[in-house]
């Protein structure tokens, strides 16, 4: 059975256990947000459509419905906190419905909450099966719910305003209990009073999300279920999500998946059906893991070790709404973070972001029209991913030269996904500065 059902007990919000972990079986909870928090050793993850890898100390939050399995390293030991969101409600009226997106954005507003949230999470641990629990639990949720749902992910140059967050809750809110409409954007404009032009650029505006996006995320995330809990055919599926025709739906589910429907369900059907391979793990193991944990809790100045959230970027919002979200940000926020933003004398220039591979490289091209971008009023953004260190620092390497043998200038991006990746790319980024004078920024995408 794909769902699993937390028990709370009678009064309570929250559910703690702590488990050595081997594997999983494929598993949802349909009334519970999970927020797995590693104690020891490692932890891959995988949620719908992608898998982490996480280490000791990192966290992530898995939100309710969201098909999961966990598989630890031979050491692991791992706590899982279980959140009754239904019964949180007078923290917030659409905490039931919230997509949580629990990241540290490394921007100055969320560092002093990091630690804070870590703490907390250590304390539910700790407190678990006692009124205690249940309080931090409770100032758990007010904080994810005032700062990390997927709004917050996206607005990264301010908090929403009020008005602002409720009317994005209720728009979402909206698309995931009408999933299977064919006229989502026209329902939704419909049923609020907008123009459908005003939905979809309210939604960019406010979460670099485009509407297409939010729905067809939406939709292949309720096929996967089905998939998973159905012999529904796939004309059947298709048609109770929301999609034009099987041809469409397929393809939108390969661009999540990067497997047909039909394949993902045939690899992962078993899968639910398997049995468990966890243990408990003793209460003094725990209290000693857990006191070593708060030692690493560090201040706010601290470079604060990433939690991660199963919403990839890469997905749920389009690569130029995103750098145009980014940039904005770098271009707009004052000198001074606790006064008004300084008021603008010039435009703001216009960034644009270009995918460099060793394919871009080759023949030079690009990089010798760089000056043409500037003729244009455009400042070019070169971005690289992250594909480990030595076949990166190579092709990052490659890219200095050729900026200094054109004489041209423009940014470097280094895309990486993941907080194990973080300390790699910081030495990289530090040895490019080194040996070429050049300053690269790292930009975390999921």
């Amino acid at each position: 059975m794909l769902d699993l059902r937390i028990d709370f007990a009678s009064g309570t919000r929250v559910d703690v256990d702590v488990a050595a972990i081997t594997r999983t079986n494929l598993h949802a909870h349909p009334n519970a947000l999970e927020i797995v928090y590693v104690l020891r050793g490692t932890l891959k993850t995988r949620v719908s459509s992608e898998t982490f890898d996480l280490d000791a100390g990192d966290y992530a939050a898995l939100n309710r419905a969201d098909p999961h399995i966990l598989e630890g390293s031979a050491d692991n030991v791992t706590a899982l906190v279980h959140i009754d969101l239904d019964a949180c409600r007078e923290i917030d009226p659409f905490a039931g419905a919230m997509m949580f997106a629990c990241e540290s954005f490394d921007l100055p507003r969320y560092r002093r909450q990091e630690a804070l949230l870590r703490g907390m999470l250590l304390d539910i641990v700790d407190t678990r099966g006692t009124p205690g629990a249940d309080g931090t639990a409770t100032e758990l949720v007010r904080m994810l719910c005032g700062s990390y749902s997927l709004a917050d992910y996206y607005q990264r140059d301010r908090p929403l305003t009020a008005a602002q967050r409720e009317r994005f809750l209720t728009l979402m809110a909206y698309i995931h209990s009408h999933v299977d409409s064919r006229e989502l954007l026209d329902d939704v404009a419909r049923a609020h009073h907008y123009s459908k032009s005003y939905v979809s650029h309210f939604l960019k505006d406010t979460a670099a999300l485009s509407f297409t996006s939010a729905a067809n995320a939406t939709r292949v995330m309720h096929a996967e279920r089905l998939l998973l809990t159905t012999d529904d055919s796939m004309r059947d599926i298709s048609a109770g999500c929301g999609f034009s025709d099987v041809k469409y739906f397929t393809r939108c589910f390969v661009d999540w998946f990067a497997q047909t429907p039909a394949e993902y369900r045939t690899a992962n059907r078993a899968a639910v059906q398997r049995d468990n391979d966890i243990a408990p793990v003793p209460d003094d193991v725990t209290a000693d893991l857990i006191r070593q944990h708060r030692r690493r809790v560090g201040s706010p100045s601290d470079a604060p070790r990433l939690s991660i959230t199963p919403i990839l970027l890469k997905n749920v919002g389009s690569g130029a709404d995103l750098f145009a979200k980014v940039t904005s940000f770098e271009h707009t926020r004052s000198e001074t973070p606790d006064g008004p933003p300084a008021r603008r004398t010039e435009r703001r220039p216009h960034l644009l972001p270009l995918r460099i591979g060793p394919a871009e490289l080759d023949n030079g091209a690009l990089l010798g029209s760089l000056a043409s971008f500037a003729d244009a009023g455009v400042s070019p953004c070169l971005v690289v991913e992250y594909a480990g260190r030595e076949s990166t620092a190579t092709l990052v390497d490659a890219l200095a030269q050729q900026l200094r043998d054109v004489g041209a200038g423009a940014q470097i991006w280094l895309v990486y996904r993941g907080a194990h990746a973080r300390a790699a790319v910081d030495d990289l980024v530090t040895e490019v500065f080194a040996r070429h004078g050049v300053d690269v920024q790292p930009v975390l995408m999921g």
